[in-house]
């Protein structure tokens, strides 16, 4: 089932296009501090007294001592490799200059410096090597200690390539980082590989409405390895792709503070396995999916057309002040999307603009509190009286939309508490009735032809590499 509506949009372009995520996905940033990433070589400082850490990567081992962590100042130039036997401490915005690897062992712990700013950012031509394991993840996280921590404490991950973005001239420009530009031809452009990494409370506010993500893929091809990566108590989105062609597997977002998987200016990739446990606590607009062409809700090519299979969306089970959709879909994206769970928002569903396409099968909406599948919409003329109601999708009415799909459904998955301190995603039994089989095309897992992330038996959200830990 597919949605096309007609109607006016704003297909004005900007120039230059920006990677800043923002609440709202309007405005710019201020600059972020780059103070500290002067040039230079391989970038291993002196050692600092900050103290902190976290939990660690190192499986539960006592681990290196991080009261006195490497301290990371400079560009990296040049082929590095941070070890598990030392904490690192990254001050400013730290660059991996285009030819370079940085490599990172498995175990190894990196902490973001608060006052700095700390942010990673892999530019076009560059790789990271982060190849962790379930026993020894690779963890980013806060230089505060266990109980001091929150989201906030320094800036993301940000990995930069040369795959299409929607931008005229085909290069866009990450905002408040002079000179830094993402985007070009290579669908397949390989910035490296992200496998057992965990990113915790980051997410820096530049200013209002305008954070860093916990993890930001910007023009990044399908050659880049994401696999097994948990973004958890992040300030903004835990994962958003602009443009681009990269394909990511189980990926999972917990406590964040905006949306949990956001997509814009192109993006094509390939999802397969995405979770999300969201915070009651926190009481902004939270979505997990939110999908645009660009702000404009343009027709520029390539677009936003992401393929996705097995999803389980478990939101804050609880009324907040402002709307938080399991899927916010708009601005002229399009998107295929099957074997998807949404459950514990305000509402499932959110289609906006005529300009919008959506393929959605074999899901379950179960559970949302104030409109399981969607909040009625009754104005189907705003396009001719503009002073009637707020619809804004040319009269498309949702809730038919979704039920007029026979393998949808809104009968309870039976997940086992996916609300929980320590979330358990897992159904009863597995979902295998109206399930859609994924493309054997050498990503997709063409074995996982049940709805939702999990089988009953699935154990990929648990694990040394995992942690749900309130600080």
């Amino acid at each position: 089932m597919r949605i096309s509506r007609t109607v006016l949009v704003c297909a004005s372009a900007l120039a230059v296009a920006t990677v800043a995520a923002c609440g709202d996905d309007e405005g710019g940033p201020s600059p972020v501090s780059t103070s500290s990433t002067t040039s230079g070589g391989g970038g291993n400082g002196g050692n600092g007294g900050n103290g902190g850490g976290g939990d660690g990567g190192g499986g539960g081992g006592a681990g290196p001592d991080c009261a006195n962590p490497v301290e990371v100042t400079k560009a990296i130039e040049a082929n590095t490799t941070w070890s598990a036997d030392r904490c690192y401490l990254m001050k400013g915005t730290l660059f991996v200059e285009k030819g370079a690897t940085l490599t990172i062992e498995p175990g190894t712990t990196i902490m973001g410096d608060k006052e700095s700013l700390a942010t990673l950012v892999v530019k076009p031509g560059a790789k990271i090597n982060a190849r962790g394991t379930a026993d020894k993840p690779i963890v980013f996280t806060s230089q505060s200690p266990k109980g001091e921590r929150s989201a906030g404490d320094w800036g993301g991950v940000m990995v930069l390539g040369n795959a299409p973005v929607n931008v005229p001239g085909g290069k866009a420009e990450v905002e408040g980082i002079v000179g830094v530009e993402y985007g070009g031809d290579v669908k397949d452009d390989n910035s490296g590989v992200l496998e057992y990494v965990r990113i915790e409370y980051s997410g820096i506010l530049l200013s209002q409405d305008n954070e860093v993500n916990g993890l930001t893929f910007a023009g990044v091809g399908s050659g880049t390895t994401v696999d097994h990566v948990m973004v958890r108590h992040t300030l903004d989105d835990c994962f958003e792709f602009f443009g681009g062609t990269v394909n990511a597997k189980h990926l999972l977002c917990a406590q964040n503070g905006d949306d949990a998987f956001d997509w814009d200016l192109g993006y094509t990739g390939k999802l397969q396995f995405l979770a999300l446990q969201q915070d009651p606590r926190v009481a902004d607009e939270t979505n997990g999916f939110e999908g645009d062409n660009d702000a404009e809700g343009s027709d520029n090519a390539p677009v936003s057309e992401p393929t996705i299979y097995n999803v389980t969306l478990c939101g804050k089970n609880k009324d907040v002040d402002k709307q938080q959709y399991g899927m916010l879909l708009r601005r002229g994206t399009k998107a295929h999307i099957f074997n998807a769970i949404v459950t514990g928002f305000e509402a499932g569903l959110d289609l906006r603009n005529g300009s919008t396409e959506v393929e959605l099968k074999s899901s379950i909406f179960f559970g949302n509190l104030e409109a399981n599948i969607a909040y009625e919409e009754t104005d189907a003329n705003k396009s001719t009286e503009s002073t009637l109601d707020d619809d804004d999708d040319g009269g498309l009415d949702e809730v038919a939309w979704f039920e007029g799909e026979a393998t949808n459904s809104v009968e309870d998955p039976q997940l086992a508490d996916c609300f929980a301190a320590t979330p358990d995603f897992r159904p009863a039994a597995t979902l295998t009735e109206n399930a859609a089989t994924p493309p054997d095309d050498g990503f997709f897992d063409a074995e996982a032809a049940y709805i939702g992330a999990f089988k009953a038996d699935d154990s990929w959200a648990t694990g040394a590499w995992v942690s749900f830990d309130a600080e």
